[in-house]
């Protein structure tokens, strides 16, 4: 396969990318199909490496606004043993709140990570909030 720009060589490689949000910024190593010619170098970035971009970038925002990533959200809620179905309604924000949470879709408030931060901690808590 030739560069469409160039008509360089093309190689499947790993290049580094800078991924920020404000002032926070963290390198990630990104898979794609990049041009070998010194004076190009263009290429594309696979199609599936945009979910970990998406992520990171999720983990970044929830870092500047210091309340939980995403993966920390999922493990909180399954440490409770609730569904993400479960724990919208239980804690609010509706039937696919912990999904969009979860996937980074949507960063959660700081007062739902206040409550969620205080029932992982004390989890008897949860016996008032089902009542």
């Amino acid at each position: 396969m030739a560069c469409p720009l160039c008509g360089g060589e093309v190689q499947q490689q790993m290049r580094t990318y800078a991924i920020t949000y404000k002032h926070l910024q963290t390198d990630v190593e990104l898979p794609g199909i990049f041009c070998c010619s010194e004076h190009c170098g263009e290429g594309m970035v696979e199609e599936s490496a945009w979910d970990q971009v998406e992520k990171i970038k999720a983990e970044l925002k929830a870092n500047y606004l210091g309340v939980m990533a995403p993966d920390h959200i999922r493990e909180v809620r399954t440490h409770l043993n609730l569904s993400q179905r479960k724990a919208g309604q239980l804690f609010g924000g509706g039937p696919n709140a912990f999904q969009k949470y979860e996937t980074g879709k949507v960063t959660i408030s700081q007062p739902m990570n206040n409550l969620l931060r205080l029932v992982a901690k004390y989890p008897e808590l949860m016996i008032e909030l089902q009542r």
